[in-house]
């Protein structure tokens, strides 16, 4: 029996160090923010390029494919583009009519993107990596400079992140006037989310924490444009592109940028947002959104009719001031 016993304990002290050596020692998620973008595969018809594009996968949500909403005549190059880039989890119907505004307001064209694995099923948002994430960002910015001669974009939490990141590089950063953050994610609002970026976390983070993550939605459109269900693992790459993108030195940016935030954001760090936004090498302008009964519980999609509808305007005329005085 003591033969037994000795034996399972040192079967025991062998998996823990085994474990041990693998969270230490074990590999991280990768990040890549190099990727790039060919332009010229969007050819001369962006809406062909956009359309052959999405139709390689069948679960696309309707209405938040990648797309170009024209100012004018269908082709036709504006002075100004708006490019609007969502968030983790959501799309790009995600602060929406805040961009259609926005455009409207400047004469622009918009587009809209989708980053890899949003706006469809669950098990689709952990086939994403944060390079994937890149390329769609730089994809993004070179139509947006086919549809338009000076750009200004709008970027929302996650998609904050790449557009940061994109800052710092001058070929991603021809002919961008501007950018405007609306609740960027710099460090995420949680003192437990460090474990997401842990050596081996894809291979024993969902036994600890679960092999899905949820969250409840507030109405019909929250259910239906953003996944609200996903393997735990697709958190990874977000946690990994944020970590990385913390350790840059965005003093070197020198776009101008508007920062959108609320002091109660529940989501992302607002203490690292007014950081970022102080810290900021180009002209950067704080605004600080007080929420009212009926926006966004969590703070966090502070603007957009379908989770915060009582800041939609007066982000919009905000946004449309910045734009114009940057424009000049």
């Amino acid at each position: 029996m003591k033969t037994v016993l000795k034996w399972t304990g040192r079967l025991v002290l062998v998996l823990l160090v085994g474990v041990g050596l693998l969270a230490l020692l074990g590999p991280r998620e990768k990040v890549d923010l190099s990727a790039g973008f060919d332009a010229s595969l969007l050819g001369d018809d962006i809406d062909a390029y956009f359309e052959r594009e999405e139709a390689k996968f069948s679960d696309i949500v309707e209405g938040v494919q990648k797309r170009v909403v024209w100012a004018g005549d269908v082709g036709v190059k504006t002075p100004i583009s708006v490019l609007y880039i969502h968030g983790f989890s959501a799309s790009s119907e995600e602060i929406r009519p805040v961009p259609d505004k926005v455009a409207e307001a400047l004469g622009a064209n918009l587009v809209y993107t989708r980053l890899t694995g949003h706006g469809r099923s669950g098990a689709a948002m952990a086939q994403a990596t944060a390079s994937d994430w890149m390329r769609d960002t730089a994809e993004a910015l070179a139509a947006a400079r086919a549809v338009g001669e000076s750009v200004v974009v709008i970027a929302t939490s996650t998609g904050g992140t790449l557009v940061a990141a994109a800052a710092l590089r001058e070929d991603l950063m021809e002919n961008v006037a501007g950018a405007i953050f609306v609740s960027p994610n710099f460090a995420l609002n949680s003192a437990s989310a460090v474990i997401l970026t842990w050596p081996a976390v894809r291979w024993w983070g969902p036994l600890v924490a679960g092999a899905e993550r949820s969250f409840d939605v507030i109405n019909d459109d929250h259910a239906a444009f953003w996944t609200n269900s996903y393997p735990t693992v697709a958190l990874l790459p977000m946690a990994g592109l944020v970590k990385t993108v913390d350790g840059l030195d965005l003093g070197q940016a020198k776009i101008p940028s508007l920062f959108v935030i609320s002091d109660n954001d529940q989501v992302v760090s607002p203490t690292k947002n007014r950081e970022v936004a102080e810290e900021w090498g180009g002209p950067s302008q704080l605004e600080v959104l007080t929420l009212s009964e009926g926006d966004d519980p969590n703070a966090h999609v502070i603007t957009g009719d379908i989770m915060s509808a009582g800041q939609t305007e007066l982000a919009a005329a905000v946004m449309i001031e910045w734009a114009n005085r940057v424009l000049q």
